[in-house]
């Protein structure tokens, strides 16, 4: 009787970064408009050849809009689980989705106090990496993030109903690690 061999299965770093700024000065009003986005997400092939990985997610968004000095701010934290499948053999092209679970976030309008949501939020992502070291492969994913936010929480003992959300569509810097 033979005895099934035991072997590790190598973990997959995936990391997405998107910065944009935006500074606008007329007859001495200046206005600004700022987004920072990032999420990193580790995973394990499930498959023999290691086409489907499945993991776990973090990402950040934060959202800044200054027109007139008056600043309006969307801060928002999640996580949840991420399948990424790649599209042909030499795993170059990718596509995932992402459900982020746990969802929270800061909204700040002009004149008002910061509030809290709660709520979920999903990911789809498609994009190419080529290999630049070993293990290392870089390069660049369109992404449509969403949220839903269906709890507002105010001044720390309030819990309102609400059906707040956020869409955007956005490019961003990619790059995965592999231990194979």
């Amino acid at each position: 009787m033979a005895v099934p061999r035991a072997y590790a299965v190598p973990p997959q770093f995936d990391l997405n970064l998107f910065y944009f700024s935006d500074n606008f000065t007329y007859s001495d009003v200046a206005s600004s408009y700022t987004r920072m986005m990032w999420d990193l997400s580790v995973g394990i092939p499930v498959t023999k050849k290691k086409r489907w990985i499945v993991g776990w997610n973090y990402s950040s968004y934060t959202m800044t809009e200054s027109p007139a000095s008056e600043e309006t701010s969307l801060v928002i934290t999640d996580m949840g689980p991420k399948v990424i499948y790649y599209l042909e053999k030499a795993r170059n092209w990718q596509a995932a989705v992402t459900y982020n679970l746990i969802g929270r976030a800061n909204y700040t309008a002009p004149g008002a106090e910061a509030t809290e949501l709660r709520g979920t939020s999903y990911k789809f992502e498609i994009g190419y990496l080529g290999q630049m070291w070993d293990k290392v492969f870089m390069g660049a994913k369109i992404n449509y993030y969403s949220a839903s936010f269906a709890e507002e929480i105010s001044g720390e003992t309030s819990i309102e109903k609400v059906t707040h959300g956020r869409a955007v569509i956005y490019p961003s810097f990619a790059m995965t690690i592999r231990w194979e």
